[in-house]
């Protein structure tokens, strides 16, 4: 079975050496922009014989910023880093704004 935590952290922390990259939020952000992600999905397909065929793997990756247009630009960094290991965007939304601290979630799939 296929654990993606170790490879999506470290494309994740390729895009940027300053960017805050974890699987864990913070209780405060000290370090903005910040990247945090999650696995939501990790479901087995198998055969007949019980042998794993695929995975279907679901992951949630949350965007922390101090402004909108820096959350979106690391919103795209994240795409395409993710995007060129065959990851797909299923779905980007902006979460409202609490405080100073804006957020962005977005979810991403692949098959393995």
């Amino acid at each position: 079975m296929y654990l993606p935590k170790a490879d999506i952290y470290a494309i994740l922390k390729n895009i940027n050496n300053n960017y805050y990259v974890s699987q864990t939020q913070p209780p405060v952000f000290d370090v903005l922009p910040a990247i945090i992600f999650r696995v939501d999905n990790n479901i087995i397909n198998t055969d007949l014989d019980n042998n794993i065929t695929h995975q279907n793997v679901d992951i949630t990756v949350d965007i922390w910023a101090e402004d909108s247009v820096t959350a979106s630009n690391v919103l795209s960094e994240v795409e395409e880093a993710l995007r060129n290991n065959q990851w797909q965007m299923t779905n980007s939304m902006d979460v409202p704004n609490i405080g100073n601290v804006f957020h962005i979630v977005s979810r991403f799939t692949n098959i393995f």
